[in-house]
């Protein structure tokens, strides 16, 4: 007991960013080997005999298993444990790797890239709950949406490392590399994050219209991912044909236009932190089908089309990184955020698969105009349903906060974050019967 005692003091007097910055950059490994086939998929082919088709699967194989999964994966994060998940989903990832890395064929290479998406999944359904159930009001908002950056940064991080190897080192040590990243955080969020209880687990039919909120999260999330992965993945090809930019500058451009996305995940984190409504940030959705215009049309300057890019990519990451701290709130309990994230990444991966032939099929009808177009459609989507969810939110604080505090479910809300302390506070000493 008086053990117990000590590691709850240490604890509270540990800032929870140190918990936060640990699970982030665990999401950020993560993403790199999301990204790890992109930089050496020239070799690959040439290595294997593959078709730019075949390599295409290898790289979205990981996406496909969490547009298929990440539901039950949800469930499954609930019984088996968000922390012992992390760390697991980690290891999992580090092993597959190695398959990759060491695969001779087409069909072992698939193989370990899919399993490698199970580890993927697992990372980016506990890694949101871990941050929920270790922050609370402010910090925790700007947790999650610091959460919404992982990807862009980790598909920086390889296109640029893997970019500067490529032409040193072979496709099999590149690939090895990336699996020793998350072999080594798996061991140090072991260590470093307090153990957290497991969620219990409720009756399906007692939970009539529960999902609701999660899953206009989830559709927000699929219809802002499926614009930011389409501009990306389109641009090139505009660049090019369009524009006659050369290779090298249309590299440069799409990197640029990449970070855009990190960037605008890093702004949500800092107006959250600092008391931004989440209802304040959705407006801004505006910006980016009039940042299309200019984006895509050829009677503007090139630093000006690029400049318009990112800024259509700065937007859609401030409201992805917004659609992740509004998911506490989306649900009644504590115990289901994991299944809220589950919904999140499967509708998430879903756009993500459909958005650049959807782009690709509407372009090649009605010509680049249409990207303007499309954005609007998908992306007001997106903010529409992020707005009614953060209004949604903002009636249940002010439904709390007249609650009294001895009340079920009463307690401060802020940014339309609900305290979870009384699932999981670690930011106190546990009390325990001797």
């Amino acid at each position: 007991m008086r053990d117990r005692k000590r590691r709850g003091q240490r604890r509270a007097s540990t800032s929870p960013w140190k918990y936060a910055l640990a699970t982030w950059f665990a999401g950020v490994l993560a993403a790199v080997g999301l990204g790890a086939v992109a930089p050496v998929g020239s070799a690959l082919r040439t290595s294997l005999g593959l078709s730019d088709g075949a390599v295409a699967w290898a790289t979205s194989s990981i996406t496909a298993v969490s547009a298929a999964l990440g539901i039950p994966a949800g469930w499954w994060v609930r019984r088996f444990g968000a922390q012992r998940a992390l760390s697991w989903g980690l290891f999992v990832m580090s092993v597959a790797t190695v398959g990759s890395a060491a695969a001779g064929s087409w069909g072992l290479l698939l193989g370990a890239r899919i399993a490698e998406g199970v580890g993927y999944l697992l990372v980016f359904v506990a890694g949101p709950v871990v941050l929920t159930r270790l922050t609370q009001g402010g910090v925790r908002s700007a947790a999650l949406a610091l959460w919404g950056t992982c990807v862009p940064t980790g598909l920086a991080l390889a296109a640029v490392t893997g970019g500067a190897l490529e032409s040193v080192w072979t496709w099999n040590q590149w690939l090895a590399l990336t699996a020793l990243g998350p072999l080594i955080m798996a061991g140090v969020l072991t260590a470093v994050l307090p153990r957290l209880p497991r969620a219990a687990v409720r009756c399906a039919h007692r939970e009539a219209g529960y999902w609701n909120g999660a899953l206009r999260l989830g559709v927000a999330y699929g219809s802002l991912s499926l614009v930011g992965v389409a501009v990306v993945m389109v641009l090139p090809a505009f660049l090019l044909e369009e524009r006659q930019a050369t290779a090298a500058v249309t590299g440069a451009v799409v990197a640029v236009v990449c970070l855009g996305s990190a960037v605008g995940g890093l702004a949500a984190s800092w107006l959250l932190r600092r008391g931004a409504a989440l209802s304040s940030l959705v407006p801004l959705g505006a910006v980016m089908p009039v940042a299309c215009l200019p984006a895509f049309s050829a009677e503007f300057p090139l630093a000006v089309s690029g400049g318009a890019a990112t800024l259509v990519l700065v937007v859609d990451g401030l409201l992805i990184s917004a659609v992740f701290a509004a998911v506490p709130a989306s649900v009644s309990r504590a115990e289901d955020v994991d299944v809220a994230n589950g919904i999140l990444n499967q509708l998430g991966s879903v756009g993500i698969l459909l958005g650049p032939p959807v782009f690709g099929l509407v372009i090649a009808a009605a010509g680049w105009g249409t990207v303007a177009a499309l954005t609007l459609a998908f992306g007001g989507l997106g903010a529409v349903l992020l707005l009614t969810a953060a209004r949604t939110s903002a009636t249940g604080s002010a439904a709390d906060a007249s609650r009294s505090p001895d009340a079920p479910g009463g307690g401060e809300r802020r940014n339309g974050a609900e305290p979870l302390a009384k699932a999981a506070d670690v930011s106190k000493p546990h009390r325990t019967r001797p």
